[in-house]
């Protein structure tokens, strides 16, 4: 196998037999697998003509798009750091990642980020004229040197940027069995600025056969709908909270009672969407749970566990402890900081010039409050850093959004603590309401959050109980699909 990771694909693409066989659909053009690696050879050409050199990174401002997957396979061919971007982001949110990458060379699509080519943040073009005639049939680079760079999701800080090597790129580089896989359809509405759309999308194809649609504008649930009907999708990747409003929509029982497998990840999968999920996926929907900085922590089937909290077992070779605040391991059972052993982690950087900063076979700490049953398997009841103190008191906020989530007119919550006039703390609960099962009627605000609240005082103790409900259409979430709890907190007095 070849150090380089677009070589190494191409190789086990043409081992398959696959170069004729359907990679990619967009709107309006399927895409062969050879199509695809003659368009990677193409742009690897087009950056080395435009004076890209081996270690430079190019960012990658384009939707998810055949494109993209030319751009990303071609930057690995040509030696090159591949710095894909969410480019639904604020002006403010993206120039401010384009300066932490310090990139040679930005890829625009004039679609969704024209301003850029005028900003003066870097060289940018188009990806047109990066398809040169004549297609690089060399392949720089590989095993320890950088290929891909991806920002953390934001949720606790700035975001930093992670860099993975050719060698980490892809999980393990063992190629996955393609069985069941081949010729399957999916569609990730994660998007492949993040690691998880990143692998179902571009890796599950070029690893397993898989077919993966491309959609260009940010999916909507109504707009997923109607392409899992117009492909005849049979895989789906997800964040619980778009598969929440997913349910919403009309069309919705016919589409996923034709998938085969539902994986969710990228936020935790409340115990109300698992309430709602679990009927009428069953053993189909599949939970993972992981970071960028590391990968896969665990993998589950929520309909195998009785408890809501209960995520999976861990990913082979990689072992878990739960350890107190003194660093000792507890026993079964005991919540504290749940640590995992990996082969190496991606500790984020704050300038793209300062290259990887990677550690290697270490006990990672990943910040979630969990625990370990019997069975091994893993429960996660929240981050430390979410930990809210009140009356003296820790409180995690999870134990209570899944009580008030429990609520049949609630679709999603979310607690944090408010500093109040007084100058005292305490609780308040942000929530989106939904419909009542079988009358379609909105729920009258005052009396929900009034019931909510006689709800959390009559299962939970006096300082767990929330003061207020504060009513949003959304939580506020990253592109990730992670509630940005540090802006609910930072907002939280102008709703006082």
């Amino acid at each position: 196998m070849s150090d380089n990771l677009t070589q190494s694909l191409a190789e086990h693409v043409r081992d398959e037999g696959w170069d004729d066989r359907t990679a990619f659909l967009t709107d309006d053009e399927a895409w062969t697998f050879k199509q695809v690696f003659d368009g990677a050879a193409r742009v690897a050409s087009g950056y080395r003509n435009a004076g890209l050199n081996p270690g430079d990174r190019v960012l990658l401002a384009l939707p998810d798009s055949v494109e993209m997957v030319w751009c990303l396979l071609g930057a690995w061919q040509a030696g090159l750091v591949a710095v894909p971007v969410n480019v639904q982001m604020s002006q403010e949110d993206l120039t401010r990642d384009i300066t932490t990458a310090e990139p040679a060379l930005i890829v625009v699509d004039p679609d969704t980020v024209g301003w850029l080519d005028t900003a003066g943040l870097a060289p940018t073009t188009e990806v047109k004229p990066l398809l040169a005639d004549e297609p690089d049939t060399r392949f720089v680079g590989g095993a320890e040197e950088p290929a891909l760079a991806l920002f953390t999701s934001g949720t606790t800080g700035t975001p930093k940027m992670c860099f993975f090597l050719h060698r980490d790129v892809g999980g393990s580089r063992r190629r996955p069995s393609t069985a069941g896989q081949l010729g399957a359809v999916g569609l990730s509405v994660s998007r492949m600025y993040f690691l998880g759309g990143l692998s179902a999308s571009l890796f599950a194809t070029l690893g397993t056969g898989q077919i993966s649609v491309l959609s260009r504008p940010r999916a909507t649930p109504a707009a997923a709908i109607e392409l899992m009907r117009r492909h005849q999708v049979t895989r789906l990747f997800a964040q619980p909270s778009f598969l929440a409003r997913l349910l919403l929509e009309p069309g919705h029982t016919e589409v996923l009672g034709r998938l085969t497998q539902v994986t969710c990840a990228g936020e935790v999968l409340s115990a109300r969407m698992r309430e709602r999920l679990v009927p009428i996926l069953g053993e189909r929907l599949i939970n993972v749970y992981g970071a960028t900085e590391i990968g896969g922590i665990a993998i589950g089937r929520p309909a195998a566990y009785d408890t809501p909290s209960a995520v999976g077992t861990p990913y082979d070779d990689r072992p878990v402890r739960v350890v107190d605040a003194d660093g000792e391991t507890l026993p079964v059972g005991g919540r504290g900081e749940l640590y995992i052993r990996v082969p190496f982690a991606s500790r984020g950087v704050v300038k793209g010039s300062l290259g990887p900063d990677q550690v290697t076979d270490v006990w990672w700490p990943t910040g979630d409050l969990a625990s370990i049953g019997e069975d091994g398997i893993v429960h996660a009841h929240g981050r430390l850093d979410d930990v809210e103190v009140i009356g003296g008191q820790n409180v995690v906020p999870g134990e209570i959004e899944q009580l008030i989530e429990s609520h049949p007119q609630v679709l999603e919550a979310a607690v944090s603590a408010v500093r109040r006039s007084a100058g005292d703390t305490s609780l308040r609960a942000y929530v989106v309401s939904t419909p009542a099962p079988g009358s379609g009627e909105v729920a009258d605000t005052d009396a929900l959050a009034a019931e909510l609240v006689d709800l959390a005082r009559a299962r939970l103790s006096w300082y767990k109980v929330p003061n207020d409900v504060v009513w949003l259409d959304a939580l506020p979430r990253n592109g990730n699909g992670k509630i940005l709890r540090r802006k609910l907190r930072a907002e939280g007095n102008q709703f006082a």
